[in-house]
């Protein structure tokens, strides 16, 4: 096996390229929220065609596109893939400004997801090529942060666009015709057409491996499956609850503790900027001094240390009758959830034979983005609904007992894989390098 090599400068710009992609990724993920009213007031939607349409139906076809992207990641046709992948996305986030009625919507935002799944697979492999073992936690702690940034850009940038678009209107010719939410969803195509041009320009490594080292993925899965299964638990338990937290965070200090809905807002999006992008960026810095030093399984060790440190978060967010101290839980939760993405992302692809990154990168990305996604916000609001409800004595404040209830229990579980796991770690780390 060998790696074509490249300079630090490219390899951190290569990083750095990525990380923007990722970020816009989000954006274009998180930008129908901000539309909610517009949407069921022009295509008369419901809160439930709502919930199907940005929740279930994006992460069904983004999980089954994925399984897909991780076999193309593993070619040498990856960044083709990923520059048609990007376009996709982009050219059909924009047709979602021309939509008429429901099954539109779901037939453009099925695209989008399909084409986002092409990244996360990708971008793993491309990483964990330009990067040593030791360097890797730092580029993806990096990479980490773009769910952040771009949750952050479609929130405060999204909402400006629209709060402004009469100001923008008369330099849109016939297009100034459209209602704002259209021209929004029309404007946030455009980065994507620039992303996929910077791409072409971006050297990809090319990964050469004898014929005889080549190692088949089914022998391979059958030598490390407890390494996945513990680390497939792991990772769908905190997407589980940390996508609860970023859906139902802000309703939580609303109806617990009557924080106005936007200072609630406010603060939760200055949380995910500074204390997730800390966070991210932090636990690779950690991560890569310590296997710089020998510690080969960093990544994994500090994981499980960190989930405990969401646990105590959880406690102090929803049991707190204070709340300054819930706010300081929600941002202690916000901020050590955000270590652990680059983390587990380092550690899959550093137990992975390199012609296996993408699939095994696809598994990853099913746990921490579909199964969490597609059932984490579902499962609080089913607590809401049917357990932590009026009928059983609870008032509008049970949805704390509903956060609670989620992750009480599973972190430590979570915690315990991870453990388990770093130590199944090293011996597929080192036949893997």
């Amino acid at each position: 096996m060998s790696l074509e090599k490249f300079s630090s400068k490219l390899a951190w710009t290569a990083a750095f390229l990525l990380t923007a992609i990722n970020t816009y990724s989000f954006a274009d993920r998180q930008l129908p929220s901000i539309m909610i009213p517009e949407l069921k007031a022009e295509l008369f939607l419901t809160d439930a065609q709502i919930g199907f349409l940005f929740g279930t139906v994006f992460a069904i076809f983004f999980g089954v596109a994925t399984l897909v992207f991780g076999r193309l990641a593993d070619t040498t046709y990856r960044k083709n893939v990923l520059i048609f992948a990007i376009l996709m996305w982009s050219l059909l986030t924009g047709l979602c400004g021309i939509a008429q009625q429901f099954w539109d919507l779901i037939i453009f935002r099925i695209g989008v997801g399909v084409g986002e799944a092409a990244l996360g697979p990708i971008a793993l492999v491309v990483l964990s090529a330009y990067f040593s073992r030791e360097k890797l936690p730092l580029a993806l702690g990096i990479w980490g942060a773009g769910p952040f940034l771009g949750s952050a850009l479609a929130g405060w940038g999204g909402a400006a666009m629209i709060t402004n678009m009469d100001k923008i209107k008369p330099y849109l010719g016939f297009l100034s015709e459209f209602s704002d939410w259209r021209l929004t969803f029309f404007l946030f195509a455009i980065p994507g057409l620039i992303f996929a041009l910077l791409l072409k320009f971006l050297p990809f490594p090319q990964i050469t491996i004898k014929k005889k080292k080549e190692v088949e993925f089914m022998p391979f899965f059958k030598k490390a499956w407890k390494f996945f299964i513990l680390m497939f638990v792991g990772v769908t338990i905190t997407g589980l609850v940390g996508y609860s937290v970023l859906a139902w965070g802000i309703e939580m200090l609303v109806r617990v503790h009557d924080i106005p809905k936007t200072i609630a807002g406010q603060n939760f999006g200055i949380f995910n900027i500074f204390l997730g992008i800390g966070g991210s960026i932090g636990a690779g810095i950690i991560a890569s001094k310590m296997i710089e030093k020998g510690v080969i399984n960093a990544h994994l060790r500090i994981a499980g240390i960190f989930v405990i440190l969401i646990w105590v978060s959880l406690l102090l967010f929803t049991l707190s009758t204070s709340s300054l101290f819930s706010q300081i839980g929600l941002a202690g939760m916000i901020f050590f959830m955000s270590c652990g993405p680059g983390l587990y992302g380092a550690a899959f692809q550093n137990a992975s034979p390199i012609n296996l990154r993408g699939r095994t990168a696809s598994i990853y990305y099913i746990s921490a983005n579909v199964v969490g996604f597609a059932l984490g916000p579902f499962a609080l609001g089913f607590f809401n609904d049917y357990i932590f409800n009026e009928a059983n004595g609870y008032d509008q404040t049970g949805i704390r007992y509903s956060l609670l209830s989620l992750g009480i229990i599973l972190y430590p579980i979570a915690a315990l894989c991870f453990y388990k796991a770093s130590k199944l770690f090293l011996p597929l780390e080192a036949e893997a390098r």
